[in-house]
């Protein structure tokens, strides 16, 4: 009786199988669409310059040079299309305002600073990073860092900046008393723009 039991178990099984392998196939005659709507996001940058740029001490035979990088610019571009962007610079001359006592702002010219982009890092899923060159600013805006087509992602950079002071540059001037107040540093403003 144990063994018809088993052969009963068989038997059943394949017979569902075989029922099973031999219905017919379900058709779906049902179809439905998706949506999504992918908006335009921003174009957008934070450069920045140096906190700090390194101190000169004239020697009145050598021009000097100032340096510092600024942190890490990034650089967006989730406007979804392939229009071209550029980041551009001005800068003004470099003033170290008159004293009390040195009564006469010194001037070095905004061509003395030179900005060099370096290496350009495209984020992950973004087109390939645009290549620049160094930059001698200039009163007048120009294109640091651009695309001609693409550059849709976003990109990672960390700027030079490097002061040129030649030999016969002016000290900075002092505040108040020469040798014994604060030194009025050469200042410069510079304007970033992206479009």
């Amino acid at each position: 009786m144990h063994a018809f039991t088993k052969t009963a178990g068989i038997i059943i099984t394949t017979g569902i199988l075989f029922g099973v392998a031999l219905s017919p196939a379900q058709a779906v005659d049902n179809t439905d669409t998706i949506n999504a709507t992918v908006s335009a996001g921003n174009l957008t940058a934070n450069p920045t310059a140096p906190t700090a740029m390194t101190a000169v001490v004239l020697d009145g035979i050598n021009a000097k040079t100032s340096t510092g990088t600024a942190a890490t610019w990034t650089i967006t571009n989730a406007r979804g299309t392939n229009t071209a962007w550029s980041l551009s610079a001005s800068a003004t001359d470099f003033v170290s305002a008159a004293g009390t006592v040195d009564t006469t702002a010194r001037v070095l010219p905004a061509s003395n600073l030179v900005i060099t982009p370096g290496v350009i890092v495209a984020g992950a899923g973004s087109d390939v990073a645009p290549t620049a060159s160094a930059l001698t600013m200039s009163n007048v805006a120009q294109s640091l860092v651009y695309t001609t087509t693409l550059g849709k992602g976003s990109f990672a950079l960390s700027p030079a900046f490097k002061l040129n002071v030649p030999a016969n540059a002016y000290r900075s001037n002092y505040s108040a008393a020469v040798g014994t107040t604060a030194v009025n540093p050469y200042v410069s403003t510079i304007t970033f723009t992206i479009a």
